[in-house]
């Protein structure tokens, strides 16, 4: 009976991956983590300005969730977040 049963496909979670790439030091986290937050820290300081406790930062085709002085995902940007990119090139005069 075993001979007939098909072998499942082992799938690997995104927490897994993230972590065995801390855990074997192919990638330094904290080396990440600081290039983020240098990446971000301007329009971060605009929002804290303004005394915005959530908000996103649009860059380089991600959308960055900050919400209390911490980004807490990224997501790559899509069609719904098309109004806030055309409303940065209009502030921009590029509108």
């Amino acid at each position: 009976m075993a001979e007939n049963r098909k072998a499942a496909a082992l799938h690997v979670s995104d927490h897994a991956v993230f972590r065995w790439l801390q855990r074997s030091g192919a990638v330094d986290v904290e080396q990440v983590r600081a290039m983020l937050a240098n990446a971000l820290d301007r329009a971060f300081q605009v929002g804290a300005a303004m005394e915005v406790e959530d908000f996103i930062v649009l860059s380089g085709g991600m959308v960055f969730l900050i919400r209390d002085a911490v980004v807490v995902t990224v997501h790559e940007e899509d069609s719904r977040h098309g109004h806030a990119r055309l409303l940065a090139r209009k502030t921009q005069g590029q509108g």
